[in-house]
């Protein structure tokens, strides 16, 4: 065996390992609470001594920054990789938006809540830059909303107010999806992108009249309700 093949081996085993402590720090964190849960406690859920997980960890907030960048710097990310391609009609950007962004959560439920739930506890500059990962997803929701508006694709509703309503139903998935049901994560990715564009797509006739954020925020919180119920009622009828 090479010592590239060696070291490769390593490497993956080393992310692999670093991985799982990760998993078991997120569960701790919800059940415990971040303040209510140490070092020993991380070492004893993953089956290590603490000295093994101060090898990649050196502290519990140290966890905490490595979770938040994987959700916050990711979704920022994935935001300006389309809202920056200008040349895709409005109506596909937003919906690859939507895609991607309920995607993210949908592949990691817990590290979200984890971050929603213990940002607070990150040193300022963490913090800092977890608020503008979120700021920078806003935006590049709300660019792409603003330019179906003046492309007259999305009905001239307030673009702010659109993005956060779609935003907060892709992060709600955190709470409700379960991984074990029968729609699977990329289905529920889709069904909200399909329930996002339904709001804001322009009917295209002479006595629509713009909608109120009222009105828009009411319709999106209704598809969403459907969406919950319908894969509730199929979860429990897996089990």
């Amino acid at each position: 065996m090479s010592d590239n093949t060696t070291t490769r081996e390593r490497i993956t085993r080393n992310a692999a390992q670093r991985q799982a402590i990760l998993e078991e720090a997120c569960l701790l964190f919800i059940s415990k609470g971040f303040g209510g849960t140490n070092m020993q406690d991380i070492a004893d859920a993953a089956g290590l001594t603490r000295t093994a997980v101060y090898h990649y960890f050196s502290s519990k907030e140290a966890m905490l920054e490595a979770l938040t960048e994987d959700v916050t710097q990711k979704a920022s990310e994935l935001a300006a990789s389309i809202s920056m391609r200008d040349e895709l009609p409005a109506e596909e950007a937003l919906q690859q938006l939507i895609i991607q962004h309920a995607g993210l959560i949908l592949s990691l439920p817990l590290q979200f809540r984890v971050v929603e739930r213990s940002e607070s506890s990150l040193p300022e500059a963490h913090r800092k830059a977890a608020e503008d990962a979120r700021r920078g997803v806003l935006a590049h929701f709300v660019h792409v909303i603003q330019r179906g508006i003046r492309e007259g694709v999305f009905r001239p509703i307030d673009a702010h107010v659109a993005a956060f309503s779609i935003i907060g139903m892709c992060n709600w998935c955190a709470w409700w999806f379960d991984a074990g049901g029968e729609v699977p994560a990329r289905e529920v990715a889709t069904n909200i992108a399909e329930l996002g564009l339904r709001g804001l797509l322009n009917a295209k006739t002479p006595q629509a009249r713009p909608m109120s954020i009222a009105e828009t925020m009411n319709q999106l919180r209704d598809a969403m309700a459907v969406l919950e119920r319908q894969v509730s009622h199929l979860s429990s009828g897996a089990t």
